[in-house]
């Protein structure tokens, strides 16, 4: 129930900060429509309104009634919290085969092949 109350909240609260987007998506949308029936400049098609003055004024009253909204509420600041749970898994993996990784070599006499400079005298 918290869950889907959190996600809820979050998603009305993107939903305001998108209104102005959504208003211009919606205006694009049904263009012709909103043209057609709230145009104020349809007689005069030199000005190539198609809509865009009803886009105006919707896009001033939001302004306007988003600044009168402002003083009444106060700022709350929202955190996310998530509550999500892993699953810890062990692990064991063996790598022995019986063939050791590394082989020790023991010298029974001096090794004469390496070269040793002669001593300066």
């Amino acid at each position: 129930m918290k869950q889907v109350f959190s996600v809820l909240m979050m998603l009305l609260s993107l939903l305001i900060g998108f209104q102005q987007a959504i208003l211009v998506m919606h205006f694009k949308l049904n263009q012709v429509a909103i043209e057609k029936a709230f145009c104020v400049n349809k007689n005069k098609p030199e000005m190539q309104c198609h809509g865009i003055c009803h886009l105006k004024k919707q896009l001033q009253k939001m302004e306007n009634s988003d600044s009168d909204s402002i003083g009444v509420y106060q700022r709350v600041d929202m955190l996310p919290i998530s509550s999500t749970e892993f699953e810890t898994r062990r692990l064991t993996v063996e790598i022995w085969n019986g063939i050791p990784m590394y082989k020790e070599v023991h010298y029974t006499e001096p090794y004469r092949e390496i070269f040793v400079p002669p001593p300066i005298a």
